[in-house]
């Protein structure tokens, strides 16, 4: 015997197969007469897909109502997009079982001489453009890769053996394996790009301000590496994901290092230069020992004046080489500091094996920390340390007078963050308009 329950649920199954409530969209069984329709005026149909394949990683990693809000966050950007490059009477619907896919089903085109196909891969082009960085900004709190949309296309001619709805699903389905071909078509032009990017030095160097805290005298610059202008790769967080998964982030780190201590040549200074490199590039052979020293003469940098930023994209396997390698660079003078210090879990061991002389606090940490206590007490705690080993502390990304006057408070002893200055290509006097 049915209960009250079991009605109220077959109800809303019953209900859900035809409108999406979470996400606010409907399904393909509600638009399915419309759909047909287009199919048997114009004798045939053409549609996009639009799919996101970390969004079932996102779902095993962190349940299901991490899943259900980026999805619906994915939903409203495909709705942007929909309303930014379709029709209003071009079809949006969500996949019935598979709500990780979207499709838009196209009406016929005004113009009757229009040939679709040829049409069709440049309308999937720029849906994906429309649409990737905000997914990328989505996704990457949750996992540090490049989560990018798969968009894909396809077109049926109506046959009268076959019935419509079987026709329609084989659309859709070919749509999804075209999908899945240009996903790694772009793959692989990404990859030739920033091979193209290495191989041309296709990077330019900005410098941000880095202050000593109590009296905001200019300590030196952060010399940061930006891609091309006019490529998907101007995002320095992107450029160097994407170098990650082809492989190339050795290449790329040494080309951006060796652009941030050429371009100083034009800028003339006696500041310190805070020089981002991951640990795999310490051991280059090419850049260690006499041939940096002379680098720096010829630039006229004391070597006291550039600090590596030791990152840790790469991870240090074997401390005893990488305490040797970094020897090379110590000899001539160079200090080293830990970047993103409170973002990993190897901290700790990082600070303890290698006794930074600078250690950079992460965003994360700085971050409204005038409004939480427990990050308060993690940076005194980190200032007491650092203090007992010798390091000095940097904070970065402030971007608020709370936040530096809490940082001042805790006696941290250097900032860095759009407050005081963002990156540009000279290097620039402080922001002071906001004392």
């Amino acid at each position: 015997m049915k209960t009250e329950g079991d009605n109220y649920l077959s109800a809303l199954i019953h209900k859900n197969f035809y409108f999406n409530d979470h996400l606010d969209a409907a399904t393909m069984i509600k638009e399915y007469a419309r759909i047909e329709q287009i199919l048997v005026n114009a004798q045939y149909i053409a549609c996009l897909t639009l799919q996101i394949e970390q969004l079932k990683k996102i779902e095993y990693l962190y349940g299901s109502m991490v899943y259900n809000h980026l999805l619906a966050a994915v939903t409203d950007q495909v709705k942007r997009m929909k309303n930014e490059i379709f029709r209003q009477e071009d079809i949006l619907v969500v996949d019935l079982f598979d709500q990780d896919t979207f499709i838009i089903f196209l009406s016929p085109p005004r113009d009757k001489n229009t040939r679709v196909l040829e049409h069709l891969e440049g309308m999937a082009e720029r849906a994906r453009k429309c649409i990737e960085v905000e997914i990328f900004n989505l996704f990457y709190p949750h996992i540090k890769e490049y989560a990018k949309p798969g968009v894909g296309y396809g077109m049926v001619i109506n046959n009268p053996m076959v019935s419509h709805m079987r026709l329609i699903m084989q659309l859709v389905a070919g749509s999804r394996q075209m999908g899945h071909f240009m996903a790694l078509k772009q793959e692989q032009g990404a990859k030739f790009q920033l091979q193209k990017i290495v191989i041309e030095e296709d990077i330019h160097t900005v410098y941000q301000p880095i202050v000593e805290m109590k009296n905001l005298d200019i300590l030196g610059y952060e010399a940061l590496s930006r891609g091309p202008v006019d490529s998907e790769f101007r995002n320095p967080m992107l450029l160097f994901l994407v170098a990650a998964e082809f492989g190339l982030s050795f290449e790329l780190d040494s080309l951006c290092r060796r652009k941030a201590i050429s371009n100083i040549r034009n800028l003339g200074t006696n500041k310190k230069i805070f020089i981002n490199t991951l640990a795999i590039t310490i051991h280059d052979p090419q850049f260690r020992g006499r041939y940096l020293e002379k680098l720096l003469e010829d630039i006229k940098l004391k070597p006291e004046n550039v600090i590596f930023e030791i990152n840790e994209k790469m991870a240090i396997d074997n401390y005893d080489l990488f305490r040797t390698a970094l020897k090379d660079y110590s000899d001539i003078g160079i200090v080293h500091a830990n970047d993103d210090v409170g973002a990993a879990y190897s901290d700790l061991e990082r600070i303890m094996e290698l006794n930074p002389g600078f250690m950079k606090l992460d965003i994360s940490l700085v971050r409204g920390i005038n409004k939480s206590h427990i990050k308060q007490q993690i940076i005194k705690a980190m200032v007491n340390m650092a203090k007992g080993l010798g390091s000095q502390i940097i904070a970065e990304g402030i971007e608020t007078p709370e936040e530096y006057e809490t940082l001042l408070a805790l006696d941290v002893d250097y900032g860095q963050g759009y407050l005081f200055g963002k990156p540009c290509p000279d290097l620039e006097d402080i922001n002071r308009s906001w004392r």
